[in-house]
């Protein structure tokens, strides 16, 4: 009776260990997705000062803008735990996503 215990702890075991990804892995994916959207908030900050000069410039802004609405919302959902204003978040950057590319095509 005791081998069948050690069998069926060993499978359940390993297919935990197959739908399970690692703490540094996590980490990691947390990392780049906070880095990614440092970076499109300063792309945006710094196309919006080219936009001052320059017309044409609004419609990258509003594209960066949509695709950092939808990182924050990624990161808003699996770091903070806050699924409220992950639904507004998404929103939010379908409609300056798709202003965005209506825009180009004007």
């Amino acid at each position: 009776m005791s081998d069948v215990k050690k069998n069926s702890k060993k499978t359940t075991k390993k297919t935990n260990k197959k739908d399970i990804i690692s703490l540094e892995e996590a980490d990691s994916i947390y990392h780049v997705s906070l880095l990614a959207q440092a970076t499109c908030v300063i792309g945006v900050l710094a196309i919006s000062v080219l936009a001052i000069f320059e017309n044409s410039f609004t419609v990258p802004i509003e594209v960066l803008v949509g695709i950092t609405l939808f990182l924050m919302a990624f990161n808003n959902y699996n770091l903070f735990k806050r699924k409220g204003m992950t639904a507004i978040y998404i929103i939010f950057g379908l409609i300056s996503f798709i202003v965005g590319i209506m825009g180009y095509f004007k």
